[in-house]
């Protein structure tokens, strides 16, 4: 059901007044960054448009009933006239376009209409690209193609002209924390938390929701006090394996700073770690912290092009390191020995 998504209003709006007015086009283009929710309003379109109950035999209600046989069917991946067709391997390749051009020629089996999810469609090859092409200029009168891309530019723009676009944007922090707490029943901690760890991208929000806890979370203070150049090969993996691992650090550093500059504990991130976060706000500067997130965020965009990621984080925190010499944020407090060793000795015999 519609009533089940988080953020993206217009874009239901948008939906909901397409089946009530009965307005359905052949080609949807729902274009914006990954994680970010399309599938799931794809699904849930796709239900709408094949509801038995909630429908009423048309689109009245304007959305599913998620009760009747179509919407189960639909759940569970095995309902004849709805398919979501991915990438095989690096691409979506010809035989896949070529198998889906048999299937949308014929009627629908059960449902009002035969609808095609393709997900990551600017993998979409060449030659399938061009073979698709003819599939949008002839489509079907009772064939529905959601097309989902995180990346419209790499689309042909013929393909591109000839889909309704739908974009989805990032769901404002406060929308998207407000609605865990309403709809999942978060705590209003740990709705903040996921929050800023997803960057206003529902599905990512959801994965982490899904995660009793997030294992990243307890290694990120150790992991700041280890920068040391012998250590830099190690990290570099340990943030490897732990991919969510760079978001939580980012939100570390962000309460980091946000205690370098007497805020108060309520709008932290980690409000019950404000003791420990304040001993490593004691070791180094605002410059230094904003140094480290920009070097953070920098990392992110790398490994978003699909670059060598262990060459990247190893480059990252070599240079997280080289920002405060010996270690940017080393917050170790000198021992007595290093201490007693630095102080002035006497001259006297």
């Amino acid at each position: 059901m519609f009533s089940q998504v988080i953020g993206h209003h217009q874009n239901i709006e948008l939906l909901q007044n397409i089946l009530r007015t009965n307005k359905v086009a052949n080609a949807y283009l729902f274009a914006g960054p990954p994680n970010i929710g399309k599938e799931f309003v794809a699904v849930n379109f796709a239900k709408a448009l094949n509801c038995i109950e909630g429908s009423g035999g048309h689109f009245s209600y304007a959305d599913a009933c998620d009760k009747c046989i179509s919407c189960r069917k639909i759940d569970d991946s095995n309902h004849p006239d709805v398919r979501i067709i991915r990438p095989e391997g690096a691409w979506m390749k010809i035989d896949q376009i070529r198998g889906l051009q048999r299937q949308i020629s014929r009627r629908p089996l059960e449902g009002r209409y035969k609808v095609y999810i393709l997900t990551d469609v600017e993998r979409m090859n060449l030659p399938a690209a061009n073979s698709f092409l003819k599939t949008l200029e002839e489509p079907p009168g009772a064939a529905v193609l959601i097309l989902l891309t995180s990346n419209y530019n790499a689309l042909l723009p013929t393909i591109r002209s000839r889909c309704q676009l739908v974009r989805f944007f990032l769901t404002p922090p406060t929308v998207l924390q407000n609605q865990l707490v309403e709809k999942l029943k978060l705590t209003e901690t740990k709705a903040r938390q996921i929050t800023l760890l997803s960057g206003g991208k529902v599905g990512k929000a959801l994965e982490l929701v899904k995660k009793e806890d997030i294992n990243a979370e307890s290694n990120i203070p150790d992991i700041l006090q280890r920068l040391q150049l012998i250590e830099i090969f190690k990290i570099a993996e340990e943030l490897n394996n732990q991919p969510e691992s760079l978001d939580i650090l980012l939100t570390w550093l962000r309460d980091i700073l946000l205690v370098k500059q007497g805020c108060n504990a309520e709008i932290l991130t980690y409000p019950d770690k404000f003791s420990e976060l304040a001993r490593l706000a004691s070791g180094y500067s605002r410059i230094q912290l904003q140094d480290a997130i920009r070097t953070i965020m920098e990392t992110k965009n790398l490994l978003q092009r699909n670059i060598n990621s262990t060459l990247a984080l190893e480059v990252m925190v070599l240079r997280l390191i080289r920002l405060r010499g010996a270690g940017i944020l080393a917050c170790q407090q000198p021992s007595q020995t290093q201490t007693r060793m630095s102080a002035p000795q006497s001259t006297d015999q």
